[in-house]
């Protein structure tokens, strides 16, 4: 995940969130999950060592109880795409979409360089089988070539091309540069949307306990709508909310067609967004 989002479109609501995190939901949240994470990196190692088949499947159970621990419960529409290979694509919120998609996509991610080195989510993510890209123009070509070879010869991916976090209401515009090594295959593009609390209709406010982003990349030094541990933290200790994840219909990437084929994902991804929110365009 990268941050940041674009500040005129960044959350004008002036009132305070109506969510109260519990810190003692939060404390056996989180003794829950570092014990889940040792197990985790258990299990996955020894998949991989003996190249089990729950290599990629037993990802899926991970994240689907980290959702859990979140208080998210997931609601899926649209048919995922179990054809092989296809490149998911999806919105950007923060490193709870990869949760909320880990948990129904048998796939790997693509992540910026920077998650490797993050303690224990990195060594997951590497068990995983994560793509760690570098953002220079001059590895871009290598980058093509192994997003390629990776969707041949080893798994589906996950990407997140707006290459941005955002506040989990409005969609970036789509790169779509990585796009250039699906000519000939198809993208499934994927809205996300966290869409309630506790039965009512997120706020603005209520959605920055989920989504994890730059509200203003002018401020120097950058600063994200909460400190990653804080937002994590909180996130522990949050009650029952619904998110909701849309398929679309794959998009068949033609030869020379990347850029029109990340208009069209970044459209439907919008579109699917807006009407998960029940807002307009």
């Amino acid at each position: 995940m990268t941050l940041p989002s674009n500040p005129e479109m960044a959350s004008s609501d002036a009132q305070a969130s109506r969510i109260q995190p519990s810190r003692l939901k939060a404390l056996f949240a989180t003794l829950f999950l570092l014990c889940w994470i040792v197990v985790g990196v258990v299990a996955m190692t020894i998949c991989r060592l003996f190249k089990l088949d729950a290599t990629y499947k037993f990802p899926l159970l991970f994240h689907g109880v980290v959702c859990r621990l979140f208080g998210m419960q997931c609601e899926y529409s649209g048919e995922r795409r179990t054809e092989r290979p296809t490149l998911f694509v999806a919105n950007h919120a923060s490193y709870m979409d990869v949760f909320v998609l880990g948990a129904v996509i048998p796939g790997a991610f693509v992540a910026k360089s920077e998650v490797s080195g993050w303690p224990l989510f990195g060594k997951l993510a590497k068990l995983q089988n994560t793509l760690f890209f570098e953002r220079k123009a001059q590895r871009a070509a290598s980058q093509i070539s192994q997003l390629h070879d990776h969707l041949m010869n080893e798994s589906d991916l996950i990407l997140f091309p707006e290459g941005t976090s955002t506040s989990g209401s409005w969609v970036a515009p789509f790169r779509s540069s990585l796009f250039a090594a699906t000519e000939g295959f198809y993208v499934q593009p994927v809205s996300v949307a966290y869409v309630d609390y506790e039965g009512q209709p997120m706020s603005e406010r209520d959605r920055d306990f989920y989504a994890w982003y730059l509200p203003d990349p002018k401020q120097v030094p950058p600063q994200p709508n909460r400190p990653f541990a804080a937002h994590f933290w909180e996130g522990l200790g949050l009650g029952r909310s619904r998110v909701c994840v849309h398929f679309h219909e794959p998009v068949l990437v033609e030869k020379g067609g990347r850029k029109a084929a990340a208009k069209v994902c970044e459209e439907k991804v919008r579109d699917g967004l807006y009407s998960l929110l029940g807002k307009s365009a």
